[in-house]
């Protein structure tokens, strides 16, 4: 059994956010329960790039300002630190409003950097990972994700905001390495969520994302602030919430299959407010290709004809060249400030889209992703 906690919060002004936040957490027991005085603690919370918290693509400051002061008050010293995938931290953070709120409160900001060969848990899947030794020397990481869909994961939610401690573009060498292969990159997940071992995640979810997450959705008002020990359980209870299906989410089986986290929701205790008060109907979740269904020896076939391909839209793209970073295998170049994509060299990861300022990565839908749109009318 694990516990989640749903409490009600309308917005980020005034005292009712810092109420919301310390009801959450004292029905998980209250912040001395995993915070000691002296404690160094990491607050990550998602930085995906810079955009406004309007956009809803990262962490609100304030929820952020929040849990500084709940740790505060339980004797630690709070830091804020996450690893952008392509733009420069800086302008990251003061774009997102994080540089302001914490000079305001003093509170330490930095980019996790430095990688360094982690100790891995006995039932990791992967053999070596490299996670930021700031994120490793922390004595306490309190996880704070952003409610978002995700355009290859379904939803980016506790687990996956972990992948925030790898470093920088090694996330693109990551995609890379894992393929177009969602199971195998939940996987992955999960061993960076087992090795980092978070002592809480607060999500962020007043304002939270549908449609064309991570970066190009629409801002959805949600009113939920969700805690939980268990991630995984935070993860499969904000999809029950949203009616989410669970098998259409890449995170879900590999949770379930390796037996990682409370993943029947039958066995998930809530607590604080109950799920059928929070009234959230027709949430867009993005389609997504079957993808890993044929043998390998078919793969170039596959990516070809069957899956999505990215496509640039002239209309909106202006050369900026970021999506041409973040592409690990060098599919990407800028020519007379347009992106052309290389679809041989193409793996599908989508990581273009992803980070894409200008939303100028459509997607061109391949033969499965129809098929199944069709037959799900």
């Amino acid at each position: 059994m694990s516990r989640v906690v749903l409490v009600h919060c309308e917005g980020y002004e005034g005292e009712g956010l810092m109420n919301a936040l310390r009801r959450a957490v004292n029905e998980v027991g209250g912040m001395s329960n995993f915070v000691k005085p002296g404690d160094r603690v990491l607050l990550k919370p998602n930085l995906l790039c810079a955009r406004e918290p309007e956009r809803c693509v990262t962490t609100h400051p304030e929820v952020v300002r929040g849990v500084a002061r709940l740790v505060v008050e339980a004797g630690g010293t709070p830091f804020i630190g996450d690893s952008p995938a392509v733009e420069q931290f800086g302008r990251v953070i003061a774009k997102t409003g994080m540089r302001d709120m914490a000079r305001q409160e003093g509170l330490e900001i930095g980019e996790l950097t430095e990688p360094v060969v982690a100790s891995l848990p006995g039932n990791a899947v992967f053999k070596r990972l490299e996670i930021a030794s700031p994120a490793l020397a922390a004595d306490v990481i309190i996880n704070l994700p952003k409610l978002k869909t995700h355009c290859q994961m379904l939803m980016t939610l506790g687990v996956k905001n972990l992948f925030g401690t790898i470093v920088a573009l090694r996330k693109a060498e990551w995609h890379y390495m894992a393929g177009t292969d969602r199971d195998t990159f939940a996987t992955l997940l999960l061993d960076v969520y087992l090795t980092v071992r978070p002592a809480l995640t607060i999500l962020d979810g007043i304002w939270g994302m549908e449609g064309r997450g991570p970066a190009n959705g629409r801002p959805r008002h949600l009113k939920v602030i969700a805690a939980a020990v268990d991630a995984v359980a935070l993860d499969i209870s904000m999809c029950h919430l949203l009616n989410v299906p669970l098998g259409q989410f890449p995170l879900y089986r590999a949770a379930h299959s390796r037996g990682i986290g409370e993943t029947d929701i039958g066995n998930i205790i809530f607590v604080g407010d109950a799920p059928e008060t929070f009234d959230i109907r027709k949430f867009q979740v993005p389609s997504l290709d079957a993808l890993g269904v044929l043998p390998g020896i078919f793969d170039r076939l596959s990516k070809r004809f069957l899956i999505s391909k990215p496509i640039p839209d002239e209309d909106f793209c202006t050369g900026c060249g970021e999506c041409a970073q973040i592409c690990w295998p060098g599919a990407i170049r800028v020519e007379d400030k347009k992106a052309i994509i290389e679809y041989d060299r193409c793996i599908r990861c989508y990581c273009c889209q992803e980070v894409c300022p200008h939303n100028a990565i459509q997607f061109k839908k391949g033969l499965l992703v129809r098929l199944l749109n069709l037959f799900n009318r």
